[in-house]
């Protein structure tokens, strides 16, 4: 069932009230980031429990949460500590979502202070009547098995309260640049998409043109619910630049590289640009997504057009797929291109392949009788030495070595 925000009933015209919460370290670095992007409508808070990483924020506000329990060295990452750090500060969690209609969450998890207060805060901002996104991060395979627990129980209780999670994995920032790219510059990659998520659904919901998307398609979307949220956002001012936006799209990592954008049961497209946006340039966009969606998914469209004529075209695609097609997830992707429709045929079975067990036990005859096999003896006459026979030949002992052996010696079997 959909849960309404409840600033739809001062009626939708009204402007939404936006705000974004940074919690932790890596919550507080997408927050300057968005923070430094004024053109976004967005209030920003950044909420650590780390007093020096407070201190290098450029956040338009900033909450130290338990200073008591913590003295601003931050959790270490202990959940439990950060528990208890988010209870001494209950009271500023309140204010931070306090009059906000759309509330994004933003942090890494498998920590302590993000662990501990997203939940609380996707659960009160939720209680407030916010639309509730979460976006956040999971760690690295290699930072051990007890985090990546924490982060895991964390997003558990988070998709409980939350209208939609933006999950990104640390372990797939492979995917986004070369392997001996530089560690900050990888992770300033992971920062921008990231970044690209929140500003996409800020567009959708602040956008207005001549398709502006309906908020409960929106809503309908964003609370599939059941499995893995699905984005890819790209921009292009080419010449070619709805194929290129679109291609871009369909690159993203939270698309799995486009391929569970097929098992997805419902997705939206959001298309902006600048007024020079043409018809065509939307029917194309269509057109290739419908190619590369299930025949029984529910599509929305929204187009929004851009006062700046040098704007770029953008191509935003929202969904979710669920625990099945999420298992298709964990298959790896083979190559970077645009997705294409599976096959008719997902298994073939090659000639050399050994016919399963159970297929031979269905094909076998009811009654074997036993068969006596004859063994044919092979010719092994001399034959003639061919262009070779007026060569002297090799004669050791009597014997031509330049015969083979088995045929000087007649061995028959």
């Amino acid at each position: 069932m959909i849960t309404y925000p409840r600033w739809l009933e001062r009626g939708i015209d009204k402007e939404p009230v936006l705000r974004l919460l940074g919690i932790g370290n890596a919550g507080v670095n997408i927050a300057d980031r968005i923070a430094v992007r004024a053109s976004l409508p967005l209030q920003t808070i950044a909420l650590n429990s780390d007093q020096q990483s407070l201190n290098a924020s450029v956040a338009s506000k900033k909450i130290a949460l338990g200073p008591l329990t913590t003295h601003g060295l931050g959790a270490g990452g202990d959940p439990e500590m950060g528990l208890e750090a988010a209870r001494e500060s209950q009271s500023e969690l309140r204010l931070a979502v306090e009059g906000a209609d759309v509330i994004f969450l933003c942090s890494g998890l498998g920590g302590g202070t993000g662990s501990s207060t997203v939940p609380q805060l996707a659960e009160l901002a939720r209680a407030n009547g916010s639309l509730v996104v979460a976006i956040v991060t999971t760690p690295f395979q290699f930072e051990g098995r007890r985090r990546t627990q924490q982060a895991q129980d964390a997003l558990r209780i988070i998709a409980q309260h939350a209208d939609a999670v933006v999950h990104f994995e640390n372990d797939r920032m492979a995917e986004i640049t070369a392997a001996r790219t530089e560690a900050e510059q990888t992770f300033a990659a992971c920062d921008e998409i990231l970044f690209q998520s929140v500003a996409s659904l800020t567009r959708l919901i602040t956008c207005s043109g001549p398709m502006p998307v309906a908020l409960p398609d929106l809503l309908g979307v964003l609370s599939s619910g059941g499995g893995s949220f699905l984005f890819g956002n790209g921009e292009s001012d080419g010449g070619n630049r709805a194929h290129e936006a679109l291609e871009i799209a369909l690159r993203s990592p939270l698309l799995d590289r486009g391929r569970l954008l097929h098992e997805s049961k419902k997705v939206l497209i959001h298309i902006s640009g600048p007024a020079s946006l043409t018809f065509a340039e939307v029917a194309a966009v269509m057109q290739e997504i419908s190619r590369n969606t299930s025949p029984l998914a529910l599509l929305h469209l929204g187009v929004s057009a851009a006062k700046d004529d040098s704007a770029p075209l953008i191509v935003t695609l929202i969904g979710h797929c669920g625990a099945a097609e999420k298992e298709s997830k964990a298959q790896p992707s083979s190559t970077s291109e645009p997705i294409r429709k599976p096959a008719e045929t997902l298994f073939v079975v090659q000639p050399t392949e050994e016919i399963p067990t159970a297929s031979r036990q269905e094909t076998a005859p009811t009654k074997q009788t036993a068969q006596k096999v004859k063994q044919e003896n092979l010719p092994l006459e001399p034959i003639d030495r061919g262009r070779f026979e007026k060569i002297e030949p090799t004669i050791v002992e009597g014997e031509d070595l330049d015969v083979p052996t088995f045929l000087r010696r007649k061995i028959k079997k």
